[in-house]
C-alpha cells in the first residue's frame, strides 16, 4: 500500500501546473454529476413514497366507506328477514284458524245427521267388523297382533335382542350349575337373509393372500379369558384369530476364528470359504439386504444408508454402500452372465423393449458427462428367465442383431425400426410379432384430443372386443390348439373389418382425421403383419406386455438413484436387475436366492446351472 502510495506521489509532483489543475477540475465535475445524480434519485424516491402514501391512504378510505356500508347491508339484510318472519308467522296463524273453522263445520252437520237417522241410519264401512261387546273385540285385537307377529317371524326370522318366555337365560360360569349345557341358551338365529344376492357368489383365489410357511417355534399363542377367568375355568368354547407379525430387523455380530493345526507334518491355517463378498466386513445377509433395496426396491445408496441407521443403528457412507454392492455384483456377473443369456437364449419366444437410462461416460473433450443410454430388457416365454444389455448405451439395430445372432424362433417387440430389420431378412430365422397394446396407445391419443367424428372409438372399441375374447380363452384355460382354432373364428373377423376401415380412412378421410388419428392409422398399418401373425399360434400373445412390465423396477430406479457412474457400473447395474426380475418372474423368493447365490458360488460341489432361477426351486 505504501509503495504505490509513493508512486503515485511521484507521479503528481512530477505533474507540471496546468495538468494538475486540469486533473482537478476534471475531479470537481465528476464529483458534481454524481451529486447531481444522487440528488435526483433521492428526489425520484421521495417522489414515489409520496405517491404510496397516498395510494395507502385512499386505500384506507375506501376500507373504511366499505365497511360502513357493509354495516349498513348488514342491518337491511337483519330488518327484512324479521319483517319476512313476522309476515309468515301471520300468514301461517290465519290459515290454521281458517282449517279449524272448517273442521268445526264439518263435525256439525255430521252430529246434525246423527240426531236425525239414529243408529239405524249409520252406514257400515267396507272391510270392517263389528263386536257386540267390548271382550270380544279385545280378542280379536290379540289373534291380529298374534298373526302380525308370526308374519314378522317368517319374514326376519326368530332373533331379537329381548328374550321370550320360552328361551332359557345365559349360564353364569361362576354358579353352581355352570357345568349343565342343557341350561344354556342358545345362540341368536340370523334375521333374514341380508346380503344374499341372486348369483352365486366367486371363491376367493387360494394365493389370494399367501403368507407363508411359519415353523411351530415361530409361532405365538395368546390365550383370553373373560374378566374373573383363568386357565383354571370350565372353557366352553374356544375361537381362534390369526394375525401375522413382521419383527423389526437385528443386527448379528459372527466372529470367525481361523485355527492353525498340524497337517502333514505342516503347520496350516483354517480359512474362510471363498465367496463373492471376497474379505467384506459386513456378511451375506448384510449385502443381500443392501443389493435388494437398491434393486428390488429402488431405493438409492443413500436412503439404505439411512434405512440402516434408523432400523439397527448402523453408520457407514454412501460410497461404501455403492462400493461394496458394486464389487459383489462384478463377481457375480463374472460368473454367471454367460449362462443366463445361453439359457434365455435356448428359449423359442422372446419379449423385447428398450428403456433408457442415465449413465456418466467419458466424453471427447476429455471430462465426464452424465448423458442418456439405453437398456435392452429381454424376456423369455417359457422359462421366464429376464436378461438386460447394455452396449455402451447403444440403441442400434446391431446391438440385437448381435445378441440374437444363435437365436432362432420368434421375438415380438414394438414398432421401432431397428426390429424392421428381421422382416426385411427372413433369412435370419426370426419371426417378428407386433403390439396391440401400442397401436391402441396411439388411438387413445386421438380419443382425447381429435375425435369429433368417432373414428378413433370406433377402433378402441374393437380391440377391447380382441381383449375381451382373449380374457375368456384364459379364464377357461384353453390349450394352445384350441385357442388357435378359436382365434380362427372370433378374431380374425374383427381384425379384417379393422384393416379394411384402415385403408378407407388412409385414403379417402385425410380431410375427416387430425394429425394424430392419421399418425395412429398409417402406425397400424405399418405394423398389420406382424399383429395377424399373433393368431397363427396359441402360445402367442396380442401384445408386448410383459416386456414393459419388467422395466418398471428399472424405471424406479431411475428416478431415485439417478445414474450409473460408469459404463461397468451400467452394466453391473443391468445384470443386477437380471437376476432380481428373473426371480420375480420365476416366483422364486429373491432373498433367499440371493443368500444361497452369495454363500455357495464358489462352492466346487454346485454347478453354474444350479443358480439359474428358473432352476434353482427345482434343487430346492
Amino acid at each position: 500500500m505504501s509503495l504505490a502510495w509513493y508512486r503515485n506521489s511521484s507521479y503528481l509532483c512530477s505533474m507540471n501546473d496546468e495538468r494538475l489543475n486540469r486533473h482537478i477540475t476534471h475531479e470537481n465535475l465528476r464529483l458534481r454529476s454524481e451529486n447531481s445524480q444522487l440528488k435526483h434519485q433521492m428526489e425520484a424516491k421521495d417522489s414515489m413514497l409520496q405517491s404510496k402514501d397516498a395510494e395507502i391512504l385512499r386505500l384506507l378510505n375506501q376500507i373504511a366507506s366499505d365497511m360502513v356500508k357493509r354495516s349498513d347491508v348488514d342491518e337491511i339484510v337483519k330488518n327484512a328477514v324479521a319483517e319476512e318472519h313476522d309476515r309468515m308467522v301471520t300468514f301461517y296463524e290465519e290459515k290454521m284458524r281458517k282449517m279449524a273453522a272448517e273442521y268445526e263445520a264439518i263435525i256439525a252437520s255430521l252430529k246434525k245427521k246423527d240426531d236425525k237417522g239414529g243408529k239405524a241410519g249409520r252406514r257400515k264401512k267396507p272391510n270392517t267388523e263389528t263386536y257386540a261387546t267390548k271382550e270380544e273385540a279385545i280378542a280379536a285385537l290379540e289373534e291380529a297382533q298374534k298373526k302380525a307377529l308370526a308374519m314378522a317371524e317368517m319374514a326376519f326370522g326368530g332373533g331379537g335382542e329381548k328374550i321370550t318366555a320360552e328361551r332359557k337365560p345365559a349360564v353364569n360360569p361362576q354358579e353352581e350349575n355352570a357345568d349343565d349345557d342343557s341350561l344354556v341358551q342358545e345362540p341368536v338365529e340370523q334375521r333374514g337373509n341380508y346380503g344374499q344376492t341372486d348369483y352365486e357368489p366367486v371363491e376367493r383365489a387360494e394365493e389370494y393372500c399367501q403368507y407363508g410357511d411359519v415353523d411351530e417355534k415361530d409361532t405365538i399363542h395368546n390365550y383370553f379369558y373373560p374378566e374373573g377367568c383363568d386357565e383354571n375355568s370350565t372353557i366352553y368354547g374356544e375361537r381362534t384369530q390369526t394375525v401375522w407379525e413382521l419383527t423389526k430387523p437385528k443386527l448379528y455380530k459372527i466372529i470367525n476364528h481361523m485355527m492353525r493345526c498340524r497337517v502333514n507334518g505342516k503347520k496350516v491355517w483354517g480359512h474362510v470359504p471363498d465367496s463373492p463378498l471376497g474379505k467384506s466386513h459386513r456378511g451375506v445377509r448384510y449385502n443381500v439386504n443392501m443389493i435388494l433395496r437398491k434393486y428390488l426396491c429402488g431405493n438409492a445408496e443413500c436412503n439404505i444408508q439411512k434405512a440402516q441407521h434408523y432400523e439397527v443403528g448402523i453408520d457407514i457412507s454412501r460410497k461404501t454402500v455403492n462400493t461394496s454392492i458394486n464389487k459383489i455384483i462384478s463377481r457375480v456377473r463374472e460368473k454367471l452372465e454367460n449362462q443366463l443369456k445361453f439359457h434365455v437364449l435356448q428359449d423359442s419366444y422372446l419379449y423385447i423393449d428398450e428403456t433408457v437410462g442415465r449413465v456418466c461416460v467419458s466424453c471427447d473433450d476429455g471430462n465426464d458427462h452424465i448423458r442418456n443410454r439405453y437398456f435392452w430388457g429381454i424376456r423369455s416365454a417359457t422359462t421366464n428367465l429376464v436378461y438386460f444389455i447394455y452396449d455402451k448405451g447403444s440403441r442400434s439395430r446391431k446391438v440385437i442383431i448381435e445378441f440374437l445372432e444363435q437365436f432362432i424362433g420368434t421375438i415380438q417387440t414394438d414398432g421401432a425400426t431397428m426390429y424392421k430389420i428381421f422382416e426385411a431378412n427372413p433369412e435370419l430365422g426370426i419371426t417378428r410379432l407386433s403390439c396391440l397394446v401400442h397401436m391402441r396407445r396411439y388411438f387413445y391419443k386421438a380419443l382425447m384430443f381429435e375425435d369429433e367424428t368417432g373414428i378413433a372409438r370406433w377402433f378402441l372399441e374393437r380391440i377391447r372386443l380382441i381383449y375381451k375374447f382373449e380374457k375368456e380363452y384364459k379364464k377357461d384355460k384353453l390349450s394352445a390348439e384350441a385357442i388357435k382354432e378359436h382365434r380362427k373364428t372370433d378374431i380374425l373377423p374383427i381384425l379384417g373389418d379393422i384393416y379394411q376401415r384402415l385403408a378407407v380412412y388412409a385414403e379417402k378421410a385425410n380431410d375427416k382425421c387430425g394429425s394424430l388419428l392419421m399418425k395412429a392409422i398409417h402406425y397400424a398399418q405399418a405394423e398389420w403383419n406382424g399383429l395377424v401373425r399373433y393368431t397363427s399360434d396359441g402360445l402367442y400373445r396380442p401384445d408386448n406386455n410383459l416386456a414393459e412390465a419388467i422395466m418398471r423396477d428399472l424405471a424406479v430406479g431411475r428416478k431415485n438413484f439417478l445414474f450409473s457412474g460408469s459404463d461397468e457400473a451400467a452394466k453391473n447395474l443391468a445384470f443386477a436387475y437380471s437376476l432380481t426380475q428373473s426371480c420375480k418372474c420365476c416366483k422364486v423368493n429373491p432373498y433367499d436366492y440371493w443368500e444361497d447365490l452369495l454363500t455357495n458360488a464358489y462352492d466346487p460341489k454346485r454347478t453354474i446351472d444350479s443358480f439359474m432361477p428358473h432352476l434353482w426351486h427345482k434343487a430346492y
